[in-house]
């Protein structure tokens, strides 16, 4: 019998989780939240941050609380000893603090700001919200999301620090997964991109503290993530949180169709001085290596809380062990007289990933009068990623038509063969990947009469280098071993039937050195970004409506990215030799026993030092350890690289208002947003002439002007229900990887026709293919009209909230395949053309993204609480096809308890199937789907007493065997799994 699917979407443990955190309701009931009582009791409450301080209050009182505060204001409360009645309490406590209070009801306390004068920075309103209970830890923490969500003049939705500490998250976008709305793309197990509202990562722009930043990219294979954010790279230790803002507002940096992600940092005076620390360890279930994390934190704060500080430090490393089986791609052969389609290899591939992520970070506040604040930030952080795959793969495709061959056809597809006479190469790949994000940010807050005056600077860099280059090591077997293959029906089991041979691969003397391929890649990718803001408020009667502030500002950013790459084959030394020796590495044997039901077990692989030792970069370089600055660039090089430079001018004008329609009060916002982008890119292009090749330069230039309009408005409904409605026209940018002026054939064909000249274009390798991928500097930006609705309730111990979007999106780019004649060079010196199906983007007409989402908190009286989201959408591109990065469902069902120094925590996250960007199989890949996948993660935490808390958290506990296909689970392409993870830690904050 076949072990059941890992992750299929109501298999496993998903049915459980769903069925617990519905029972937690059940059991508990939707009954009102016990009562606060006016009886005397004992309080023993220190002087703190206001937050902290009622949060705790009403913890000990069973009280619901109302309470905002403006971004980056804090007040300290009275201390609060002795027994007393919650309301005395209270007002003890609030007493001499500038808070206003009412209490509403037996058990209701508001809490709003009195109302600044003009002078005053930051001038806001008094503010009040809906009543909703607040409780300390996690619960705390989705119900400060909740308040942030009610006060909004936009939709959105918020992850706080303590949020992404309290549920297990290797990064940002692993945390975000749970609000609604919200999927990820995870990369060898761990998340990397986001997607929200139905569209895939590029159409979502991400902002540090409300400016642009600069993207890292991918340098692990050809395949690049362009304007992608890759979360990956930034660790979540020292963030404050983050911000996804779904409907547009004039004053946003443009760019994000699908939302805006604004990662943020703590201020110096966002609250009181303090000192964290945390240390512990994490191991992965398959590697079994202990790996340390720790992070120190602080801030401190001036005598007269006039200026302040606040930084820090953090390291974390991870060592993940990674099985793939792989299919390459699918080809066409004839099987007993009919055509069909069949793997053109099948590969086992075990990846060992040694990550480490340090950020440190630095900030700062100064009030230095009544109407000048100011403030700085600055974040570095880098990620590391030294990788070693090793991969055996096994020749299928046309060696089905050899004598001996038989082969199993399904539906069109061949999902079983054997072959006697075969290929078996041996394949090792090396690099050292090094990711460094450099943001620094500044911004002065300045009262000038009426008017608010906000300056604001960014400066980001982003760069993505190997360190150590990409290096291929190819052995192929000496014989014509023979072996067989059956996948019937692995995407649905998770696991393949059968990989069998006769080859004894753990022999080195079976197999012959073929190449070693040697890849540098250097990204780097910077923006310099100007912001201005100016507004006042203002009073004028429109009858049912008036106008309450005006808005103006101004954008200048710069922005470039200069990616470059160099290809090279590696020379032995001078009386070097390959030996059997050189295939000293050992695969674990117990590889792939959860992917391959029967299957051959460890093999010999190559030994990384001895090829370091032995091979050279023929009269370039005496290491392999080289990047591409080292390198003088070949023709084929020039026409891999290429300069991406933007210059992006914005003006925005906005208003603000409020009135009654119906009897319900409303309030909103209309804006207009004028965006002018000018783009310069650069490449080349190597020309074949009569007396050799010829490199030309090619350069384009561009210009685009959008004209996007906004509005926003929101009814209040009655008390704790509130109307959303939103309309705007929003725009995405192509992605650089798609501007370039780059032509970039299959590697393997460009190695190939560099070893074997014409003859290779004569009569192809088995694995050849001639495809390859481009860009187009002619595409125009994505422009979309949004029309989303929300409605939110807040209710005594919970929250629901259900939201509709509709998207439609005009110049949708997609790629188109046209044969091109390239120019290659070859070893032998003279230059050789062949023709090649390049796939090239451009603008192809109208798609569209339609969706529900719907976001639920319960907390009840017994300690046991709820959180949970869904999304479901319906989208397509031009010509009916999906839309890359969309599931059609996703959901997240996070239970949690919370009593007294304990607490503990689920989150299952599943999402459906999904066409992704990537292609893991290394090129000639159409359609690469993700299928769908669910995790599993926990966490428990203890409180220790001084400030101490133990904490422990296990990640994908359902061990998920993730899958992808083409078009569909027919044409199987990967089945991998990366297993589960535990983290320990001690925390500590005075």
């Amino acid at each position: 019998m076949k072990p059941p699917a890992r992750s299929t979407p109501f298999d496993a443990l998903r049915g459980g989780v769903a069925a617990a955190a519905l029972a937690i309701v059940a059991l508990g009931g939707w009954a009102p939240a016990a009562r606060a009582q006016d009886r005397a009791q004992v309080f023993d409450i220190p002087a703190q941050d206001a937050r902290r301080a009622l949060v705790q209050l009403c913890v000990s009182a069973g009280c619901d609380l109302a309470f905002l505060t403006p971004m980056g204001e804090a007040r300290r409360t009275r201390a609060v000893r002795g027994q007393m009645s919650w309301r005395a309490a209270a007002d003890q406590m609030l007493q001499g603090t500038g808070l206003r209070h009412r209490f509403i009801g037996d058990r209701g306390l508001r809490v709003w700001m009195e109302a600044q004068k003009p002078a005053e920075i930051p001038p806001i309103p008094a503010a009040e919200l809906e009543s909703i209970t607040v409780v300390g830890r996690l619960s705390e923490q989705i119900e400060e999301s909740l308040r942030r969500k009610a006060a909004a003049d936009v939709i959105l939705d918020s992850a706080s620090a303590t949020r992404i500490g309290e549920l297990p998250a290797a990064n940002l976008a692993e945390a975000l997964q749970r609000v609604p709305g919200v999927a990820i793309e995870r990369e060898v197990g761990e998340g990397q991109f986001v997607s929200v509202r139905g569209l895939g990562p590029l159409f979502q722009s991400v902002t540090l503290n409300g400016g642009p930043v600069a993207f890292n990219e991918n340098i692990r294979n050809s395949t690049q993530s362009g304007r992608q954010f890759r979360f990956r790279a930034l660790s979540a230790d020292l963030l404050a949180g983050a911000q996804l803002t779904k409907s547009a507002r004039p004053d946003l940096i443009e760019g994000g169709i699908g939302s805006n992600i604004d990662i943020e940092t703590i201020g110096g005076l966002d609250g009181d001085p303090f000192l964290s620390f945390r240390a512990g360890a994490s191991v992965e279930a398959r590697t079994g290596r202990p790996e340390t994390d720790v992070s120190l934190a602080g801030r401190f704060v001036s005598q007269g809380g006039a200026w302040g500080l606040v930084g820090g430090v953090s390291q974390e490393g991870r060592s993940v062990l990674y099985d793939r089986f792989q299919v390459g791609r699918y080809t066409p052969v004839v099987v007993e007289g009919q055509p069909a389609v069949a793997p053109s290899d099948v590969r086992t591939t075990v990846e060992h990933e040694d990550r480490l992520r340090r950020s440190l970070f630095l900030g700062g506040e100064w009030r230095a009068s009544p109407s000048l604040r100011l403030r700085f930030d600055s974040l570095v952080s880098t990620f590391d990623n030294t990788i070693r795959e090793d991969r055996i793969a096994y020749g299928v495709g046309a060696l089905l038509e050899t004598p001996g061959a038989t082969a199993t056809v399904t539906d069109g597809v061949v999902t079983a063969g054997s072959i006697r006479a075969g290929v078996i190469d041996n394949n090792t790949e090396f690099s050292a990947q090094a990711h460094l994000n450099i943001v620094v940010s500044g911004r002065a807050d300045v009262v000038l009469g009426d008017w608010s005056l906000t300056p604001r600077f960014s400066l980001s860099r982003a760069r993505s280098k190997l360190d150590t280059p990409l290096e291929r090591i190819s052995f192929r077997s000496l014989q014509a071993p023979a072996y067989a293959f059956d996948v019937n029906g692995a995407a649905s089991g998770r696991q393949a039937a059968l990989l069998a041979t006769d080859l004894d691969l753990t022999d080195p003397a079976g197999f012959a050195f073929k190449r070693l391929g040697v890849r540098a890649i250097e990204s780097v990718d910077e923006d310099l970004t100007g912001l201005l803001d100016l507004r006042r408020p203002v009073s004028v009667d429109l009858g049912r409506t008036v106008l309450t502030e005006i808005a103006f500002g101004a954008q200048i950013s710069d922005r470039s990215r200069d990616y470059q790459r160099r290809d090279r084959e590696a020379a032995l030394r001078p009386g070097a030799v390959v030996t059997p020796e050189f295939l000293g590495f050992r695969v674990a044997d117990d590889v792939f026993d959860s992917l391959i039901d029967r299957h051959p077990g460890s093999w010999t692989a190559a030994d990384f030092d001895r090829f370091q030792q032995a091979f050279h970069i023929a009269g370039e370089s005496k290491a392999l350890a080289v990047g591409p600055d080292a390198l003088v660039p070949t023709g084929a090089d020039l026409q891999n690289s290429y300069r991406v430079g933007e210059r992006v001018g914005a003006l925005y004008a906005r208003t603000d208002f409020k009135g009654e329609a119906g009897g319900a009060p409303f309030s909103g916002n209309l804006g207009l947003r004028l965006v002018t982008t000018r783009k310069a890119v650069d490449g080349a292009f190597l020309n074949a002439g009569d007396s050799g090749g010829a490199i030309r330069p090619v350069s384009k230039l561009g210009t685009d002007t959008a004209l996007l309009p906004s509005f926003n408005i929101a009814f209040d409904l009655d008390r704790g229900r509130r109307l959303r409605l939103a309309a705007s026209r929003t725009m995405t940018r192509p992605s650089l990887a798609d501007l370039r002026l780059a032509t970039v054939p299959a590697s393997s064909l460009v190695s190939n026709i560099y070893e074997r000249g014409q003859a290779e274009i004569d009569a192809p390798s088995p694995g050849s293919i001639f495809t390859g991928v481009g860009g187009n500097p002619d595409l125009s930006p994505y422009m979309s009209t949004n029309l989303d609705a929300s409605y939110e309730w807040s209710f005594p111990q919970g929250a629901l909230s259900l939201a509709v979007f509709h998207k439609s999106i005009d110049d949708f780019i997609g790629l188109v395949e046209a044969p091109e004649m390239l120019v290659f060079e070859t070893r032998a010196g003279p230059l050789v053309r062949a023709e090649v199906m390049m796939s090239r983007p451009a603008n192809l007409g109208r798609a569209i993204s339609r969706g529900v989402e719907v976001g639920l908190h319960r907390r009840l009286p017994s300690g046991f609480g709820l959180w949970a989201s869904g999304t479901f959408t319906d989208g397509h591109g031009p010509g009916g096809r999906s839309l890359a990065g969309v599931s059609r469902l996703a959901y997240s069902i996070n239970p949690f308890f919370e009593r007294g120094p304990v607490a503990i925590g689920l989150s299952w996250s599943w999402r459906s199937a999904f066409r992704s960007e990537a292609d893991m199989q290394g090129g000639g890949v159409a359609d690469f789907t993700v299928g769908p996948a669910g995790y599993l993660d926990a966490q428990a935490s203890f409180e220790i007493g001084s400030g101490g808390t133990l904490v422990v958290a296990a990640s994908n506990l359902t061990d998920t065997t993730d899958l992808a296909y083409e078009y569909d689970t027919r044409r199987l392409l990967q089945l991998g799994r990366v297993g589960p993870s535990l983290t320990a830690s001690l925390r500590w904050s005075l």
